[in-house]
């Protein structure tokens, strides 16, 4: 009769413990960020021998798209965090020898350790940092009906996936208990591209350093 009592009274004991421990349990676990972002993306071009190729694709330029984030916290300091950003652009070229468009998107899935006040009863600005590894992958493709003229070859697509990181933060500013607007973000993303071929042009592989800015809602 005792042995059945204490049987019956160990799962009581558990629920008990669970609801302490989930009543301490004073921060959000969960935080999803989307919104717009503009990428000012270093230059991909090189010494590929072709000095129409190099002519092009050189320079920065400023991509536009949107990032999303995942955030599950596991202190109230601390949390990791999956980043997924698209930023797209189209440009127009004029050569003497020809003209056309450049097509240029950049994707990065990132992963890693954010660092933010995530108390519930926490202040109304809530500034935080992170940093996110992963990989980029970058597609190029150039349009023009003087592409063998231009560069030696009738197709000019370029799809390469390359290691990157971010190092960045910003600030989000709390409306209520479930919304908060990220009042701005910057991250310094760097992608470490490898040789890009296409057709007999080699595009040497280089380190880009890229400036991603973003804003918009964050839900937790």
């Amino acid at each position: 009769m005792k042995l059945t009592r204490r049987i019956l009274a160990l799962p009581t004991l558990i629920l008990i413990c669970a609801t302490a421990v989930f009543a301490q349990s004073d921060y959000t676990k969960w935080e999803f960020f989307g919104g717009y972002s503009a990428l000012q993306f270093d230059n991909i071009g090189g010494d590929s021998g072709n000095a129409n190729v190099d002519d092009i694709l050189s320079g920065r330029n400023t991509l536009r798209g949107f990032e999303l984030a995942v955030n599950r916290n596991f202190h109230k300091y601390v949390g990791v965090k999956f980043d997924y950003s698209l930023h797209l652009r189209e440009d127009e070229f004029s050569l003497p020898a020809a003209s056309g468009t450049i097509d240029s998107t950049i994707q990065n899935f990132l992963g890693g350790i954010q660092i933010k006040n995530n108390t519930e009863d926490g202040p109304r600005f809530k500034p935080f940092a992170h940093a996110l590894f992963g990989v980029a992958v970058q597609k190029v493709d150039v349009d023009s009906p003087q592409l063998v003229s231009l560069f030696g070859i009738n197709d000019f697509h370029v799809n390469e996936t390359s290691f990157a990181m971010a190092f960045g933060g910003g600030v989000d500013i709390k409306l209520n208990n479930r919304i908060d607007v990220r009042a701005g973000q910057i991250d310094w993303n760097i992608i470490s591209r490898g040789d890009q071929q296409t057709g007999i042009l080699v595009i040497p592989g280089t380190r880009q350093d890229n400036l991603r800015l973003s804003i918009g809602i964050v839900i937790h």
